[in-house]
């Protein structure tokens, strides 16, 4: 992700949660070591985008949105599928994520790409009253997909 990329960043954000992250929590990730923001481009558009920490030999995912004109195409798991390769090239060995109890839509993603759910933390959106499930997946040469983001969208 670059700066030029983040007012396009934070229409997809404002859009898709209700506790949305600012400009600022943006900035810090890009100029955080251990975070890795990438973006996804189709034809020149920014349609989506990740954020994830590299933690010892673990990916865990904070933020990833796909702008709502692009929803429901299969670019939320073209985005996973790039996500699982970076982690292997970077030696990671599990991704872990939470997501709103609620959030039907996302957990459905995240359990077609092969997550499992593992845990339980309450209240842990307050914005939404909502509880998180804590989701993860073992990376292995087995369940590898290495057919990262092709298709319609480009990473950058």
């Amino acid at each position: 992700m670059q700066l030029g990329d983040l007012d396009a960043v934070l229409s997809i954000e404002s859009t898709s949660f209700a506790q949305a992250w600012s400009r600022n929590m943006f900035l810090e990730e890009m100029a955080n070591d251990t975070a890795r923001v990438i973006v996804f481009k189709a034809n020149g558009k920014l349609v989506g985008y990740l954020c994830f920490w590299k933690v010892v030999d673990e990916a865990h995912l904070l933020n990833i949105a796909v702008h709502p004109d692009f929803r429901g195409r299969g670019l939320g798991r073209e985005i996973m599928a790039h996500l699982e390769t970076l982690c292997r090239q970077e030696g990671l060995t599990t991704i872990i994520l939470e997501v709103a109890r609620r959030n039907g839509r996302a957990r459905n993603l995240y359990r077609k790409c092969g997550f499992e759910t593992t845990g339980f933390r309450k209240n842990y959106y307050p914005a939404i009253k909502d509880d998180a499930l804590i989701m993860a997946k073992k990376l292995s040469a087995a369940n590898s997909r290495e057919t990262a983001a092709g298709g319609s969208g480009e990473a950058h």
